[in-house]
Parts: structure tokens; C-alpha cells; sequence
């Protein structure tokens, strides 16, 4: 490893073009590095093995002071990955944070955490991958141990593959939800732009007890989803307010364009559910999961992810109900100065 140099610069720097050419796979969608990153390069001569970002943040959720974060992880050798990611945390450690993370790109509105390999048992399922999934080599989470760093939360995504089966409960729940006063409608696309920034409020509340969140800008959220406008089905984005005309919840949901068979998807992903405080423990998003299932089976669809949910929240609870089967295991690694 004598040989091996490792090297840190900006984002704009010339060499940002090696990093950008480091990719375990070369087929997933990169993401933006954000200015106020470090760029970190493993080099071997003239070639560029492993890479990733280095930055700082405050006061996470369930994470007081500062953290180190390690993003944009990929390798294309094991010992150049684990000798950078133990570079990277040192040098966190250095700037006197009091724990790093990692994989995360700037935080949790971005992409972070490792997918996992699957485990004895665990069924195959075909297109093995859906979109927005976090992807990587299986490898990495080995690296990620080799450099010292541990799990510090688990996450699951679950497939329900009998959407057309109804919980022996609907029926009961969308009469309470009714009777409580709730309205669900689809979003309007008419009104994408008030649309766009009720959810950024609701937003704001539903995730802000959610395990390492940070706030966002209402433009960088915007940016997140802008290149949806007159691209997504806006059925399977659900909307509820309250008596008072308040928006309580909503899910976000897709068709899968990596499940697509005979020319059409034959799967949706339940990306987002966002709850309001006042609204949660009244079966609301129970119901419109319940109604997300009923549509998709009703437009032909043969299964439902329920997306990259943290092990102990209530989605968790939710996708239980009806009988889901692990689709990919999820993790984000620690470690301690």
C-alpha cells in the first residue's frame, strides 16, 4: 500500500474528473456533491481507485453537536476504499466532531445509506432493484467495517405482493377516517407549485423526529422534485386534509420503471409517508396505504414496495399488516472518535 496516495480538494477541482470516473456501479444514477464537501481520491499512480466526500453538520436528530459524514463512497479496490475511509475519518475526527456517519451524502434528504447482501433465506425477487433504492456492490459494507465504522441504524424495504387482498380492517378504518373528519384526494397537477410547497410543510414536521434529519430549504426541496412535474401519476400521490381543510398527511407513490414487463411497470413503490403530529394514532395512514393498494391492483400492478423504512417506525407496523416479505435490507455505519 506504499504506493497508494491519497489525495482531498474541492469539489470544482480539476481532478474532480477521477472521482467522478470511480463508480463500483457504473449503471447507478450519480448524485451531486454539494460545494461545501471535500472530495477525497485514492490514487495508484495514475488511476483512481476509491472515493468519497467528506463534510460536516449540526445537530442531526438523535445526534447533538456535530457529525462527520462520509458520502459518495465507491471502490474499485477493497484495501484503496478501507485505507480512504480510514483517511476520511481521521480527518473528520481532526475537524472535532463527536461521532462520523456514513454513507451520506450531506444528509438524510439525500442519498445515504449501504444496501445490504441478502441473507440465508431471504426470497429473489425480479427486477431485483426498484428506483431510488439506494445501489452499490455488496462488498462495501464489508469495507465500511474494515475501516472501524459499526451499524448504527437498520432499515427494510418490504414487498406486498397480493395488493388486491384487503386487511380484514379497511373497511372499519375508512369509516373512522371519514368520520373524523378527513378528505383524501389525489394531488392536482393543475396546481403543482401549491401543491409542491404544502408537502415541503408538512413535510418539515412529519420527518422532524425521524433518526438523523436535518431541515431543508423549500428550494433545494423543490429542486429534489421538480423532474416529476407532468411526469408522475398523480393518483398514486395521495393528499389528506383534515376538517379544517389542513393538510394532515400524504403518500408518495410510483409506478417502478426498472420493473417494467410486456411495456408497462408491474409494481409501485411507496416512497413517502409524511403524517402530522395532531393527525397520527386516528388509522389515517393505514387507510391511504389501504387505498394505494386498492388502486394499484386495480390498474393491474402486481406488487407494492414499501420503501427503505428505519426498523423500529411505525411504516414498519404498516407494511406488516399486510403479511410484506423483505425485499433488501439497509444500512447506515458509526464511528466514535
Amino acid at each position: 500500500m506504499s504506493d497508494l496516495r491519497l489525495e482531498s480538494f474541492a469539489p470544482g477541482d480539476p481532478r474532480r474528473a477521477a472521482f467522478d470516473g470511480v463508480r463500483g456501479l457504473p449503471d447507478a444514477a450519480p448524485e451531486a456533491v454539494h460545494a461545501g464537501a471535500t472530495c477525497m481520491l485514492a490514487m495508484r499512480g495514475d488511476l483512481p481507485l476509491a472515493r468519497c466526500t467528506t463534510s460536516v453538520a449540526s445537530d442531526l436528530h438523535g445526534a447533538p453537536g456535530r457529525s462527520g459524514l462520509i458520502g459518495h463512497y465507491e471502490a474499485l479496490d477493497r484495501s484503496a476504499g478501507v485505507a480512504l475511509l480510514e483517511r476520511a475519518r481521521t480527518d473528520l475526527a481532526a475537524a472535532g466532531v463527536a461521532r462520523v456517519l456514513g454513507p451520506m451524502n450531506g444528509s438524510t434528504w439525500a442519498r445515504y445509506r449501504l444496501a445490504l447482501p441478502a441473507e440465508p433465506g431471504d426470497a429473489e425477487f425480479d427486477p431485483p432493484c426498484f428506483l431510488a433504492e439506494p445501489r452499490n456492490p455488496f462488498e462495501y459494507p464489508e469495507h465500511f467495517e474494515a475501516a472501524g465504522l459499526a451499524v448504527a441504524a437498520r432499515y427494510e424495504s418490504r414487498l406486498d405482493d397480493r395488493p388486491g387482498d384487503e386487511s380484514p380492517d379497511a373497511r372499519a378504518l375508512a369509516e373512522r377516517v371519514a368520520a373524523a373528519g378527513f378528505r383524501v384526494r389525489p394531488l392536482d397537477p393543475r396546481h403543482f407549485d401549491a401543491e409542491l410547497d404544502a408537502l415541503f410543510d408538512l413535510s418539515l414536521e412529519a420527518f422532524a423526529d425521524n433518526l438523523y434529519y436535518t431541515p431543508l430549504a423549500r428550494e433545494a426541496f423543490r429542486a429534489m422534485y421538480e423532474p416529476f412535474r407532468g411526469r408522475l401519476d398523480p393518483d398514486f400521490v395521495l393528499l389528506a386534509h383534515d376538517a379544517h381543510g389542513t393538510l394532515a398527511a400524504y403518500q408518495f407513490a410510483f409506478p417502478d420503471p426498472l420493473s417494467v414487463r410486456g411495456g408497462r411497470p408491474t409494481r409501485i413503490v411507496v416512497k413517502t409517508v409524511a403524517t402530522a403530529r395532531a393527525a397520527r394514532g386516528q388509522g389515517l395512514a393505514n387507510h391511504m396505504l389501504d387505498r394505494l393498494r386498492a388502486l394499484a391492483h386495480a390498474r393491474g400492478y402486481a406488487a407494492v414496495i414499501h420503501a427503505l423504512m428505519h426498523v423500529t417506525n411505525f411504516s414498519m407496523k404498516m407494511s406488516g399488516r399486510h403479511q410484506s416479505r423483505v425485499f433488501r435490507r439497509y444500512a447506515l455505519y458509526q464511528w466514535l472518535p
